[in-house]
């Protein structure tokens, strides 16, 4: 009866040990078709779930718009983001998640080039301006958000404005479901990097060197690689 007993203590020790020693972590995001699905699929999805896997690590995905998405990491209501690029006032992976190209879209039959952007309204995913669009268009005066790249092509397929500019991988994926998708011009701007990035606090930081850690173990074993296949990404180091 002795035994049992010590054995019933040892049991809930066990288990009260594992729960203190789980971290938790509050990640916010927007929804990024191929990235971060509701479903739980896509690349941001996976890759996240590689890194800060069960039972070491409890992840709270909630999904908010880009911009407040920032906004909360910034404040310290979530613990980390992503993927974004690099400011002094959150800590950033060490090495770059994604490198994507911006590109501009216009009708073909109105082909805008960098030098013909007077008086003429673009518009860019809500979060975006300055990540992709002022950087790149110094030219351009005008600009507004919309929620997605699908609403930037249909309101250019409406004439309501004259450009969309975003980053490739999401632009192509709204083209290709576009019967009209012959119509539009696609001009290549530069490029950018992005990285996971974590609240500036003792917590995040733990975070940052997990992530950073895990994420090195991943590529050495492959696992990084076939990932970033599996959804036809560049693996960008």
């Amino acid at each position: 009866m002795k035994f049992s007993f010590c054995s019933c203590l040892l049991f809930f020790a066990c288990i009260s040990f594992h729960s203190v020693a789980q971290t938790s972590i509050k990640w916010g995001t927007d929804y990024w078709q191929d990235y971060t699905n509701y479903d739980g699929s896509g690349f941001y999805n996976e890759l996240i779930h590689k890194i800060f896997s069960e039972p070491e690590y409890i992840v709270e995905v909630h999904y908010y718009p880009w911009k407040r998405s920032v906004k909360n990491v910034l404040q310290g209501s979530i613990d980390m983001t992503g993927a974004m690029h690099k400011t002094e006032r959150l800590y950033h992976s060490e090495r770059p998640v994604l490198i994507d190209t911006v590109v501009m879209v216009s009708r073909v039959d109105d082909a805008l080039t960098l030098d013909s952007l007077d008086n003429k309204l673009g518009a860019y995913r809500s979060g975006y301006e300055d990540m992709v669009f002022y950087p790149y268009l110094k030219e351009a005066t005008m600009g507004m958000e919309v929620e997605d790249s699908y609403k930037g092509l249909t309101l250019l397929a409406m004439n309501k404005i004259d450009f969309y500019v975003g980053a490739e991988s999401l632009v192509r994926l709204a083209l290709n479901e576009r019967d009209d998708r012959s119509e539009y011009e696609i001009s290549k701007l530069g490029s950018f990097k992005l990285y996971w990035s974590f609240a500036l606090n003792k917590h995040g930081l733990a975070l940052k060197t997990a992530f950073d850690e895990r994420l090195d173990t991943l590529r050495e074993q492959g696992v990084l690689a076939a990932l970033y296949r599996k959804y036809g990404l560049i693996m960008p180091f």
